[in-house]
C-alpha cells in the first residue's frame, strides 16, 4: 500500500479494528519484502516450477503429462503407442492432436526418441537450480506420485463378498 492509503487508514480511525487492520498490512509488508508467502509448495508444483517447459499451453500441458507418466514409469522410455492412451485420459485431447504434439515437442528437444518410436522427455533445468538439486526434487516428486496412487479397494473387506 502507498503512503496515502496507509494516512487515510490512519485517520479513519481509532481503536481495536484500526489497530487489527495496520497489524495485517505490516504483517503483509514484511512477506513481500522477505518475497515469500508463509505457504509451503506442494512436491509437484516445486519439480514443475524447476523445470523449463514450452510456452504453447496445449504442449506445456501435454509435455507435463508425457513427464508425469514418464515418472511414475519409473523412468523408462516408452512407445508411441504406450504414451498415447495415457496422455489422452490425462489432457483430454484426440489421438491425432497428442500425435501432433509429440512431433513439434521432438522437433523441439523436448522429448528424445531413443529408439523407433520409443521416446522419453528431456528435463531443462531453470536458472539456477543445480542437478543435485533437481535431483533431490524428483525424488521427492517421484515419492509424491507413489504416494497418491495408492488407492486401497476395500469393496471385499466392507461387503464381504467376492469379486
Amino acid at each position: 500500500m502507498d503512503e496515502e492509503e496507509l494516512a487515510f487508514l490512519r485517520e479513519l480511525g481509532k481503536g481495536k479494528i484500526s489497530t487489527a487492520v495496520r497489524e495485517l498490512i505490516a504483517e503483509k509488508k514484511r512477506r513481500l519484502e522477505e518475497g515469500e508467502e508463509a505457504r509451503e509448495k506442494a512436491p509437484d508444483e516445486r519439480f514443475f516450477d524447476c523445470l523449463i517447459s514450452p510456452s504453447d499451453p496445449h504442449l506445456k500441458e501435454t509435455y507435463m503429462a508425457i513427464v508425469r507418466i514418464f515418472i511414475a514409469n519409473g523412468g523408462r522410455a516408452g512407445s508411441v503407442d504406450y504414451f498415447l492412451s495415457k496422455v489422452m485420459g490425462d489432457t483430454g485431447h484426440d489421438s491425432a492432436t497428442v500425435l501432433k504434439h509429440i512431433r513439434k515437442l521432438g522437433s523441439s528437444g523436448y522429448i528424445k526418441f531413443v529408439s523407433g518410436a520409443t521416446f522419453r522427455p528431456t528435463f531443462r533445468l531453470a536458472d539456477g537450480i543445480s542437478v543435485e538439486h533437481f535431483q533431490k526434487l524428483l525424488t521427492d516428486y517421484s515419492d509424491f506420485i507413489k504416494q497418491n496412487q495408492k488407492f486401497a479397494d476395500v469393496w471385499v473387506d466392507a461387503i464381504g463378498e467376492g469379486e
